[in-house]
């Protein structure tokens, strides 16, 4: 296992200021997620961290070993830092086999040839491609390369395993097989990992530790139910979530009992206990409440008082569950089922909300100011 420490991180390419002041603490044996949309930062962070490339200012300890001090032009080369890698691209020997290619790191560590054997096939069994053995590279897919380049990357046990959205290339079926694979190695091992993905689906499955990236800076690191449940802003809130949240502009006041926000929605009282950071007092403020799909349930019929009238807009039956888009005062809400569901369109419907689970945002700020339970 490894620990890493990031501090202090910035990373120019020319002008182009690609990390600032990137902070980031991974401990022995997480499987550490950077997640983020295309440019926000997350490889050249994974490229820092495994010594191909080298920041203008910060350090970086590895098991309390400094392997970058900027300030002191130090910089660890990346066989000194005991990591194994797993880019986009294959990066395979053309020349050699499958099994070559897995077993070269291992034979120039001189292992004994049985040892060197059983690393080789019980990587290719853990990536669903034993029967490859003897193939060269030109004789796969996209995807079965793929699950060679991560066979090799496992092969060697390393420390701190660094991946840079290996899962990319490969179909829908199959990634979800190497979600299941990559965990449970995580879990057998306990090698430190650190994934970077702009799937949230890959990231909240899979990780320990979620560090959400926007434009080279980190907004937020939390355990993955923590992150999708206690958003710390709108843009992690807006970004975590499939479908996504919905958002409702509202009024708020600060009173002796919590938090009162009336919106389109009704009127919602909160209590002082789930209220977080600066919350403003003295005046009525603007609020967004946000509120994931499956925390609203649908019915013909009103079942309480506080339930909201809306009318059916779309149906998107997905088998295993039912999304469905309705209208109420002006706002489009998406809904997620379980099953399937059958509305007419236009059909009134009400609306349950489960109050607790509701995130409230300053919307001047965009900061979370009331947790869900």
């Amino acid at each position: 296992m490894s620990k890493i420490e990031l501090e202090h991180i910035d990373k120019y390419y020319g002008k182009n200021h690609v990390l600032c002041d990137v902070n980031l603490q991974i401990a022995d044996g997480d499987f550490m997620t950077l997640l983020g949309p295309s440019g926000c930062g997350k490889t050249t962070t994974l490229r820092v961290v495994s010594g191909l490339e080298k920041p203008q200012n910060g350090k970086i300890r590895m098991d309390d070993r400094e392997v970058v001090n900027a300030a002191e032009a130090y910089f660890a080369p990346p066989s000194e830092r005991g990591l194994n890698l797993v880019f986009q691209s294959y990066a395979l020997w053309p020349h050699m086999t499958v099994r070559e290619n897995i077993a070269f790191g291992l034979n120039i560590r001189k292992l004994p040839k049985d040892e060197v054997d059983r690393r080789v096939k019980d990587a290719l069994q853990r990536m669903q491609i034993a029967e490859f053995i003897d193939r060269y590279p030109s004789e796969l897919s996209g995807g079965q390369q793929q699950r060679v380049a991560i066979a090799r990357a496992i092969a060697s046990e390393p420390k701190l395993l660094l991946l840079d959205e290996p899962l990319s290339n490969l179909d829908a079926k199959l990634r979800v097989d190497m979600r299941s694979e990559l965990k449970r190695l995580h879990i057998e091992t306990g090698t430190t990992m650190i994934y970077v993905t702009h799937d949230q689906v890959e990231a909240l499955t899979m990780s320990t530790k979620i560090a959400l990236f926007r434009k080279g800076e980190i907004v937020q690191v939390a355990e993955p139910l923590e992150l999708y449940n206690n958003p710390k802003n709108l843009y992690a809130a807006d970004f975590v979530g499939n479908p996504r949240i919905n958002l409702v502009e509202g009024k708020a006041e600060r009173t002796s009992g919590g938090l009162a926000v009336r919106s389109d929605l009704g009127s919602m009282t909160f209590p002082t206990a789930d209220l977080i950071g600066d919350v403003p007092s003295g005046k009525e403020f603007d609020v967004v409440i946000g509120i994931r799909p499956e925390q609203i349930a649908i019915n013909t019929a009103r079942m309480m008082p506080s339930d909201v009238a809306a009318n059916i807009y779309t149906l998107m039956p997905a088998g295993s569950e039912t999304l469905i888009s309705v209208r109420s005062g002006g706002h489009g809400l998406v809904i997620k089922t379980l099953g399937f569901r059958q509305f007419a369109p236009d059909q009134e419907v009400y609306l349950s909300i489960n109050t607790k689970k509701i995130n409230v945002f300053d919307k001047e700020s965009e900061n979370l100011i009331k947790r869900a339970e």
